[in-house]
């Protein structure tokens, strides 16, 4: 064998196990360690709560429908305009409610005619007092019968009952309309409310006047209110029950179909661990949070949790009050690793 076989065989090992470094008899440099965010586990009187998800509502709306068959020849109403409560806001042209007071008219100027000539000769004894009677009554019905008519094409000029917005319109103008044809929704945003529903198994928990806590993330706010309302009946399908709560104040930009989430039971005194809903995983055994002991060494903590709240899911067991739980960069680590810690 030649001598120098042994040298290439041990220079190729020391390469393979260490490469040039080894050789050299340097270290390698670790790699940098991962920076994760923790939060300090802490306990918290809001942890008790239990979130479902609301609309809100207007508690005074309404929906304007044609009176009768016709033509929408005026249109006031704009989307998102305000209103006043006898406001006139669309405008129907109806020949058949148009005829028929055209008719009753003439019927009534013919029995008013009728009665004037007989009244006149009633007085000299010339008619019988049944006959002047029955003159008369077909007077008054036919007053009736005018009024009737009149009052059906009045309703032709679509006047707002309630003071609000203009939520709506579902009409053009020219439109052939035909009667109780939606034509626009008012709604009145000075009294709104939140509808949410509530699951049979979890009813026992809500009652009338019970505190609530309404967060509204499109306008990244949360406001007090109560339950007002507990249904009675379940849906057939969710089986659940519709309640509604009643916020406080009137929170500027709030608009009806807003989605919220309505949490109960914050008025409760009980405390208990919360923690961001981010910072919880979930595998085949269950739910799990990473934490970091004091070295900086990522371990899995196992948790049971008790319910939700605004302000993130309170933890019923598995986690002591002071322990320090990785809610960034969860995804990059592992059990017994060494992390930088961030709080």
């Amino acid at each position: 064998m030649n001598n120098k076989t042994p040298l290439i065989l041990l220079t190729a090992l020391v390469t393979a196990c260490g490469g040039r470094d080894a050789l050299l008899g340097r270290k390698q440099s670790d790699p940098a360690p991962v920076t994760v965010k923790v939060l300090t586990a802490g306990k918290s009187a809001a942890g008790v709560s239990t979130g479902y998800v609301g609309t809100v509502q207007a508690e005074d709306e309404t929906t304007l429908r044609s009176p009768s068959d016709g033509t929408l020849i005026e249109l006031k109403a704009k989307e998102g305009r305000p209103v006043r409560k006898g406001e006139v806001l669309a405008v129907v042209e109806s020949q058949t409610l148009r005829n028929a007071w055209t008719a009753a008219k003439a019927t009534l100027d013919q029995a008013e005619d009728a009665f004037r000539r007989v009244s006149m000769v009633h007085e000299g004894g010339a008619v019988t007092e049944i006959e002047y009677m029955n003159v008369k009554s077909k007077v008054e019905q036919a007053r009736a019968s005018e009024a009737a008519a009149w009052s059906a094409l009045e309703k032709c000029n679509v006047k707002s009952p309630i003071d609000g917005v203009v939520e709506k319109i579902w009409c053009t103008k020219s439109m052939e309309l035909i009667p109780g044809e939606p034509l626009m929704r008012i709604v009145n945003l000075g009294e709104l409310s939140i509808a949410f529903s509530v699951p049979e198994a979890e009813l026992s928990r809500c009652n009338v006047g019970d505190a609530a806590v309404v967060s509204i993330p499109a306008l990244g706010m949360e406001v007090d209110g109560r339950v007002q309302s507990k249904g009675v009946t379940a849906s057939a399908l969710s089986r659940s029950y519709d309640c509604t709560a009643a916020i406080s104040g009137k929170p500027g930009g709030l608009m009806p179909g807003m989605v919220c989430k309505v949490f109960l039971g914050t008025d409760r005194e009980d405390s208990t661990i919360v923690i961001p809903a981010s910072a919880v995983m979930t595998d085949m055994e269950g739910r799990y949070v990473w934490t970091v002991d004091g070295n900086g060494v990522v371990g899995k903590k196992r948790i049971r949790v008790g319910g939700y709240s605004y302000s993130g899911i309170s933890v019923a067991d598995g986690l002591e009050e002071g322990e320090m739980v990785i809610i960034e960069g969860r995804r990059k680590v592992s059990s017994g690793m060494k992390v930088e810690v961030q709080k």
